[in-house]
């Protein structure tokens, strides 16, 4: 029984079929593809240099960003600061009541 299933199956997989062309084409398909990531593969870890520019930029961008963060820190620090100098407590109570103590410094 195998054998008569195996001779079935060579059978229709030696002539030229249907079965011939998808499994050649599945074959040709992965060789093709395991031959292009491989191609890939070597390209990336061997002779990719562009990566060190990309990250040389975003090195860069990164420091760009955090000085730009710190400087509005220190502007909005700066702004707060002009703001308490002219922080007048006695203009916040009540006309002819004490000063409240959530209002002193």
């Amino acid at each position: 029984i195998c054998r008569r299933c195996f001779r079935g199956l060579f059978k229709s997989i030696k002539g030229p079929s249907i079965t011939h062309s998808v499994l050649f084409g599945i074959c040709g398909g992965l060789v093709y593809y395991g031959s292009y990531y491989f191609y890939r593969f070597l390209k990336i870890t061997y002779f990719d240099t562009q990566h060190v520019s990309n990250e040389s930029r975003r090195r860069y961008m990164e420091k760009q960003m955090l000085f730009y963060n710190d400087f509005g820190y220190d502007l909005s620090m700066k702004y707060i600061g002009n703001l308490c100098k002219y922080y007048d407590p006695v203009a916040l109570r009540l006309p002819f009541q004490p000063l409240d103590d959530k209002y002193r410094l």
